[in-house]
């Protein structure tokens, strides 16, 4: 026994000092000559590496030895429910409650297996025991602020963490639990900020590493998520925490149908759970089913109350639906605009500033899509031509993710400003620090928006463009830059903002580098007419299925080619199978491919005679990229920004009035006429780019000297008091 006593404090000693391999050889020979303890400490560090059934045997073998030990039996629990063996897990928490009935520890497992089971309610109640035996008890103060989560109540959890952050900043468990409750009620970058933090304090945190995956988009931390996760269901149960994570995962590498099935038990447990609605909503959109998905996102409105990230989301939906005028569409931006935004405004004063309005003025751009992104595509140029002499250029971007464009575009700043962990006031503080002339959202209501620094004026002239395809619904935004093709002058567009307008386009499209020149018959010359669309499939609501139905029936023997991320998914394929199906075409006739890199994505338009642009929510990038590989698009010229966005490409190269059609019957002619006419088809696939590299659509400087003339009129409006006139 002095051996083993011996090996037992030796085995210590080079634990403390890293040397961990050692101490477990130590520790294994001293467990052979029944040391108890050793059996214990053995088997805590093999539940560190994962390797639970080498715990259970060591903690087995002990319990058998010292039975009356609380702390072995509560050690053994927790290697049961490591190993997914949940109710052997109870059985030995409950013997070690027996044994030692005002153990914290003891009482804080019991909780996190009532956590496991759903049984929110009951784990309260044993936290809230452990916490009154010992009120500082870390490990019960994290599983309760879960615990409540899991019940809803969100307030109360959301303090219990800032509490832990606060009183604990040097435990990982601290920010990855704020974190969890941040995500979930939409605050990404405050998560972000968090599951970095957390990841600092213990580089091999698994559950914030995957949370900054779901965060980040990183493909292969997604991957490696859904495998940590799947471990952790099996070994923990079921929670729905650990669900919705799951669902996110599937979600983000585009596996929808599992995403789905996965909230959809989700919600049956719990029906208020927001994150397994906005997960379940956003896959029905993507699957392109967005009237089916529009009733979740009205249920996500009405349960989010006062929460402003789920609310944007609802209004971008709306530009997908069919069966709400356009009226309606801005009464509800309007609405959102009239809770979040108003109570925000106040009257801001810019006493100080020179008010001559032919200065150098700073112009400051705020967005999360300063990266390969149609955003960052269509704003690239415009950066690198600004006049210097007369503009200082910011960037504030709110959005971690960056690549190669971002570097460009950080280059192509004056100033460049890294803000996504900044709050909205923070923001609007830091822009003013700056001294902003004019600041311009390029975002509306997408993703990373910070619409509320807008509302809280810190720039005296401030603008919407190119980020969004509607009024935001905000007054604080003065102005909506636009274009006549987009925005016909007495055309009935709604607005908050005032619309004013550069002369040919909102659009400056910057051709990769890589793009292929242009295939001037499609490859092989094949036979037939290929029709195609690489839009979201949101967009394909009934009546765009029965046009393109009606133009392949008429059309012999020609094809659709549609390509999205979407389509990796079996059963979304299935579905728009069937839709085809119903409307009488083949499947032989439907080629469905999946995302692939941008310049593979690119040369695929080889293959396509005519793309069919989407209505009512036409193509935008989508429309400029298949023009510039030479490919005619059709389109239909509706009544709204998001319904002209191809009217105003073609307009600019001289094709309005032979590609763009007033409604759905002249659509479906126009388009069989084209695949019928293979000489004119020939003529547009030779022109197109031509046409197009010559129009302001590509003319990056004239572009960028005309924007620069409406924001210097806008200016001088303020300048002297006035807001320009529509």
């Amino acid at each position: 026994m002095v051996v083993s006593r011996i090996m037992y404090w030796v085995a210590r000693w080079l634990e403390k000092r890293g040397l961990g391999s050692v101490a477990d050889t130590l520790d294994r020979h001293a467990a052979a000559t029944g040391d108890v303890r050793a059996m214990h400490e053995f088997a805590r560090r093999a539940m560190q590496r994962g390797e639970d059934e080498q715990a259970i045997a060591q903690l087995e073998k002990a319990v058998t030895l010292k039975p009356m030990d609380a702390s072995l039996r509560c050690s053994l629990g927790v290697a049961y429910r490591n190993a997914g063996q949940l109710d052997a897990a109870r059985q030995a928490y409950e013997k070690a409650l027996v044994l030692k009935p005002d153990d914290p520890r003891v009482l804080s497992n019991l909780g996190e297996w009532c956590i496991a089971k759903g049984q929110s309610d009951e784990a309260i109640g044993w936290f809230d025991k452990a916490l009154t035996l010992e009120p500082d008890f870390f490990d019960a103060r994290v599983n309760k602020a879960t615990a409540l989560f899991e019940q809803r109540r969100f307030e109360e959890a959301r303090k219990l963490a800032e509490q832990l952050v606060s009183d604990e900043p040097e435990r990982p468990e601290s920010h990855g639990t704020l974190g969890n409750l941040l995500m979930h009620s939409g605050q990404i970058t405050d998560a972000i900020k968090h599951y970095r933090r957390a990841v600092e304090l213990r580089p091999g945190y698994a559950e914030a590493h995957f949370n900054l995956g779901i965060l980040l988009g990183s493909t292969v931390d997604l991957m490696n998520s859904i495998d940590y996760l799947e471990r952790q269901i099996k070994q923990r149960g079921e929670s729905v925490n650990l669900l919705c994570y799951l669902a996110g995962a599937h979600k983000a590498v585009g596996h929808l149908a599992k995403a789905e099935e996965i909230c959809r038990r989700v919600i049956d447990r719990q029906p208020d759970c927001l994150s397994a609605h906005m997960t379940l909503a956003a896959c029905i959109s993507d699957g392109g089913d967005a009237q089916a998905a529009h009733p979740i996102y009205a249920q996500i409105a009405e349960l989010s109350r006062n929460q402003l990230s789920l609310a944007s989301p609802v209004l971008f939906e709306l530009n997908y639906l069919t069966d709400l005028s356009r009226e309606e569409k801005f009464l509800r931006h309007k609405a959102w605009a009239d809770k979040y935004a108003v109570p925000l405004q106040a009257v801001a004063s810019f006493d100080d500033r020179d008010r001559d309005p032919r200065r150098k003025l700073r112009i400051g751009y705020v967005s999360g899509d300063f990266r390969s992104h149609p955003v960052g595509g269509l704003i690239l140029d415009v950066l690198r031509n600004h006049d210097r002499a007369h503009y200082t250029i910011y960037c504030f971007s709110v959005n971690m993710q960056s690549d190669h464009v971002t570097a460009e575009i950080e280059a192509a700043a004056d100033v460049w400003e890294n803000v996504p962990y900044l709050s909205e006031e923070e923001l609007a503080t830091r822009i003013r620090e700056a001294e902003i002339d004019v600041l311009i959202d390029l975002s509306g209501h997408t993703g990373f928006h910070r619409l509320l620094v807008f509302a809280r004026r810190p720039a005296p002239v401030q603008a919407t463009w190119i980020g969004y395809f509607h009024s935001t619904g905000m007054s604080s935004i003065d102005y909506y830059i636009t274009d006549p093709h987009t925005s016909p002058f007495q055309s009935g567009q709604l607005f908050s903002e005032t619309p004013v307008y550069l002369p040919h386009s909102r659009f400056c499209y910057v051709a990769p580098l890589y793009a292929d020149e242009v295939c001037l018959r499609p490859e092989g010359g094949k036979g037939f007419i290929t029709f195609g669309s690489f839009n979201r499939l949101a967009k394909l609501n009934t009546q765009v299925l029965d046009a393109w139905a009606q133009i392949l029936l008429t059309v012999p023997d020609s094809r659709l080619l549609l390509k999205n991320a979407a389509l990796e998914d079996e059963r979304v394929c299935e579905r728009l199978i069937e839709q085809f199906s119903t409307r009488g075409v083949d499947a032989t006739r439907l080629d469905l491919e999946w995302a692939s890199p941008h310049q593979e994505m690119l040369a695929e338009y080889r293959e396509i005679d005519i793309a069919l642009d989407p209505f009512p929510f036409n193509g935008g990038m989508t429309t400029l990229e298949a023009l510039w590989m030479g490919v005619p698009v059709v389109t239909i010229s509706g009544d709204s920004v998001v319904s002209r966005q191809t009217i105003s490409a073609l307009a600019n190269i001289g094709l309005a009035e032979e590609l763009a059609f007033p409604d759905v019957d002249a659509y479906v002619e126009g388009a069989i006429a084209l695949a019928n006419n293979p000489a004119r088809l020939a003529e547009l696939r030779k022109d197109i780019r031509s046409r197009m590299a010559a129009s302001p659509l590509c003319q990056a400087e004239p572009f960028t000297r005309d924007l620069e003339a409406l924001l210097r009129r806008m200016w001088t409006a303020w300048c002297r008091g006035e807001k320009l006139e529509n």
